[in-house]
């Protein structure tokens, strides 16, 4: 009977005493502060450094920008992964500050001693291409070596998340694999727990763009990463 009751429980709380931190990328101010985001931070190892965090993209027409994309999908898989059990640490909870820098994006799932760790955007790619890619860290200025095998793997299980839920691998990036791995993101290169980014769209493209736009389709993503966050623990 007992023995019954935590396999259901177990079922219905699958992330139970799991740390996620999601992060969504940009902020809303950022473009009022240029001198505070184009500061440069550490980003990785032997001394190499970035701008603080850039303003993110937008949509060709100007109606979505993508910090405000990122937070409302980071919402919405936020209160997804409470209802599977989750601890869920966030980066911003509000789209009208500044930052915070990318070394302290990945302080934030650092401190927490987050079990994934995965940081929300939307590209600024060319018009004509649309799609999704994963980023996973690539050995070389990560500072936790340790953390790139069981980052590669959490990326793969958001790309095929992603795949099964119906969203397109990106045109423009990846050759078609919607996985790129990359040395030069500092909220990745700093992480000491498994991380991976995800580029959900082409916000450049007007169709995708349209899509981003719609409730249904933002649901559609967050639901696809909490399927990949359950599947990677």
């Amino acid at each position: 009977m007992i023995a019954g009751a935590l396999v259901a429980l177990a079922a219905a709380l699958p992330l139970a005493g799991t740390t996620v931190h999601v992060d969504a990328g940009h902020n809303g101010a950022n473009g009022s502060h240029a001198a505070q985001i184009n500061r440069q931070v550490p980003a990785g190892a032997g001394g190499f450094r970035k701008a603080c965090d850039t303003t993110g993209t937008q949509t060709g027409d100007g109606r979505l920008t993508e910090a405000a994309f990122t937070l409302d999908v980071a919402r919405r898989l936020q209160r997804r992964l409470r209802r599977l059990g989750a601890r869920v640490v966030m980066t911003r909870t509000t789209n009208d500050g500044v930052g915070p820098c990318v070394d302290e994006r990945a302080a934030i799932g650092n401190r927490a001693g987050a079990d994934l760790a995965l940081s929300i955007h939307a590209d600024g790619g060319p018009p004509g291409g649309h799609g999704f890619h994963v980023i996973a860290p690539l050995a070389g200025r990560a500072v936790r070596p340790r953390i790139v095998a069981p980052s590669l793997r959490f990326a793969r299980q958001l790309r095929a998340r992603l795949d099964a839920a119906g969203v397109a691998r990106s045109t423009y990036i990846g050759g078609g694999a919607g996985l790129v791995q990359r040395s030069d993101l500092g909220g990745l290169n700093l992480s000491r727990v498994p991380k991976a980014f995800v580029e959900l769209g082409n916000m450049r493209n007007a169709a995708e763009g349209r899509r981003m736009r719609r409730s249904a389709q933002r649901d559609r993503y967050a639901i696809a990463l909490a399927r990949a966050i359950v599947r990677a623990r």
